[in-house]
C-alpha cells in the first residue's frame, strides 16, 4: 500500500498546484488579493494532502490506481527486483522534510535574536517599532508582531520612514508572517514537488505586491516609493539575507509594478477573491474523498477477492 499512497499524494499534489497556478494566469485582471489568496490556499491545500492520502490512497481527482501497483489480491504475487522503492523514496522524502525545517527553525530563531536583541524606537499604528542588528526593513512575529528597523533609520528624513513603516504596517494588517510560515512548512513537506517552489515564490511576490499596493492607497508617489526601495537595496549586503526581497529580478519587477499600477488594479470584488480558493478547497475536498464506485464497494469489508473457476464439464454416459 506504500506504493499507492506515494502515487496517489504525487498526483494530488501535482495536479492542486498545477491548477493554482493556471488560476493564477487567468487572475491577472483580478488584483493582487485575488491571486494571494490562490496561493494561499493552493500550498494550504496540497500540504494537507499527504494526511488526507493515508484515509484513502487509492483515489486521485478521478484518477483510479491501476491495480497492478497495489499488494495485490489473491493469486500469484510478481517479484521484482527493486520491491523496496517505495520505502527507499519515503525516507528521501522524510530527510528532504527534516532538512528544510531544519532550515526554516533556523531562519525563525535568527528572527527571534534580532527581535531580543532590539530596542523599543516609537509605537507604531498596526506594530511596535524597533531598532535592531538588521540590515534591512522586516516584520517578525505571529501572535506579537513587532517591526525592526536597521540601526541607521535614526537618520531617515521622516518621509522615508513614513513610507517603510506603510509597507511594513501592511504585512503585519495583512497577517504575512503567519502566511509565510504556512508556506514554508508546506514547501519543506512538498519539497520534491517543483510547483511547490514555484507556489512558494509566488506568495513571496504578492505579498510584496500587496503591500506596495497599500503604500501607493495612502498617497505616496511612485517615484518616491521607487527611490526609497533603491535605497534600501543598497544598504542590504546580501539580498537573500532572511529572505529579503531586494534582489535584483524581483526588485526590478516591483519597480515596473509601481509605474504600471492604478487604482482600480486593486478593486478585486468579494465573489471573485473568495470564490476562486473556495474552488480549490473543493478540488482538495474531492480529491480526498472516498472512492465510492467501482469493484472496491461491491466486495464487502474483511472478505479477500479470491479466484473463481468453473469446474470442467463431465460427458454423459
Amino acid at each position: 500500500m506504500l506504493n499507492l499512497y506515494l502515487i496517489s499524494v504525487a498526483t494530488k499534489t501535482t495536479i492542486l498546484l498545477a491548477a493554482g497556478l493556471l488560476l493564477i494566469r487567468w487572475s491577472n485582471r483580478q488584483g493582487t488579493a485575488t491571486r494571494y489568496l490562490i496561493c494561499l490556499v493552493a500550498l494550504m491545500s496540497a500540504a494537507v494532502v499527504p494526511l488526507l492520502a493515508l484515509w484513502s490512497p487509492d483515489w486521485s481527482y478521478f484518477i483510479t490506481i491501476p491495480a497492478k501497483f497495489g499488494a495485490g489480491s489473491g493469486g500469484h504475487r510478481v517479484k521484482h527486483d527493486f520491491t523496496d522503492w517505495p520505502t527507499l523514496l519515503s525516507a528521501i522524502w522524510a530527510v528532504g522534510a527534516l532538512i528544510f525545517a531544519v532550515r526554516s527553525a533556523g531562519g525563525w530563531f535568527v528572527l527571534q535574536s534580532a527581535r531580543q536583541r532590539s530596542s523599543r524606537f516609537m509605537r507604531g499604528e498596526a506594530a511596535e517599532v524597533r531598532i535592531g542588528n538588521v540590515s534591512m526593513p522586516l516584520t517578525c512575529g505571529v501572535l506579537r508582531p513587532v517591526i525592526i528597523l536597521p540601526r541607521n533609520a535614526r537618520e531617515w528624513s521622516s518621509a522615508r520612514l513614513r513610507i517603510v513603516l506603510l509597507h511594513e504596517s501592511a504585512h503585519v494588517l495583512r497577517r504575512d508572517c503567519l502566511a509565510k510560515s504556512a508556506s514554508l512548512t508546506s514547501r519543506a513537506l512538498l519539497w520534491w514537488n517543483p510547483l511547490a517552489w514555484v507556489m512558494t515564490a509566488r506568495l513571496d511576490e504578492e505579498q510584496e505586491r500587496a503591500c506596495d499596493e497599500a503604500v501607493l492607497s495612502a498617497g505616496v508617489a511612485p517615484e518616491d516609493y521607487a527611490s526609497t526601495l533603491l535605497n534600501t537595496a543598497r544598504e542590504c549586503p546580501n539580498p537573500l539575507l532572511l529572505g529579503c526581497a531586494m534582489s535584483s529580478s524581483v526588485l526590478r519587477a516591483r519597480l515596473e509594478y509601481l509605474f504600471s499600477w492604478r487604482p482600480e488594479m486593486a478593486r478585486a470584488t468579494r465573489r471573485t477573491a473568495l470564490a476562486i480558493p473556495l474552488l480549490l478547497a473543493l478540488f482538495t475536498g474531492v480529491g480526498c474523498a472516498v472512492k465510492k464506485i467501482g469493484t472496491a464497494a461491491q466486495i464487502p469489508a474483511g472478505l479477500s477477492q479470491v479466484t473463481i473457476r468453473a469446474a470442467p464439464s463431465r460427458p454423459h454416459k
